[in-house]
């Protein structure tokens, strides 16, 4: 009876462990579904991110879903592929945290860098590599679309996750 015991109560230590070990928070921090696969150039896509574990570290990652006419359906338009945004993140404490982000959808010759499936080209896209949360609290997230000409075509879906938390 004492050996059933003890093992009761060391699995219950161990559960507890697990439980107040767990610095995971993984979590969208935003997802938008473009109507028509366009985005304007000042309908920004914003959100709040409730932080619960702070402090914490994590990486921030964009997945976008682009179709053929991305970025624009007039054949005369520069089509170098850029995928251009401002990200802004106002934290609790009234801090705010700006970034320009370009990446390059397509290669010199005009070719997706990514695999077509079902129609769309997918895009895991770094935005922030071990941004620090340093309280708990809301986040706020607003994503402007930094394309030249209005609207940006062929975007089907963007979202934000914040990924791979590390205990600060």
């Amino acid at each position: 009876m004492k050996n059933g015991f003890k093992i009761f109560i060391a699995l219950i230590i161990f559960a507890l462990g697990l439980v107040s070990c767990s610095e995971k928070q993984e979590e969208t921090v935003l997802s938008r579904e473009f109507q028509g696969e366009m985005w304007n150039r000042f309908d920004f896509v914003e959100a709040s991110f409730n932080v619960v574990k702070a402090p914490m570290k994590a990486d921030l990652v964009m997945n976008i879903e682009v179709s053929d006419v991305y970025p624009n359906i007039y054949p005369y338009h520069d089509d170098n592929g850029l995928f251009s945004i401002v990200m802004t993140i106002n934290s609790p404490d009234g801090g705010r945290r700006t970034r320009e982000i370009n990446f390059h959808l397509k290669d010199r010759e005009g070719n997706f860098k990514s695999e077509k499936i079902d129609g769309y080209y997918h895009f895991e896209l770094p935005l922030v590599n071990e941004m620090s949360f340093d309280e708990n609290g809301e986040y706020h997230f607003k994503i402007e679309n930094r394309y030249s000409k209005d609207p940006l075509y062929g975007i089907k879906t963007l979202n934000i996750n914040c990924l791979q938390i590390k205990k600060k």
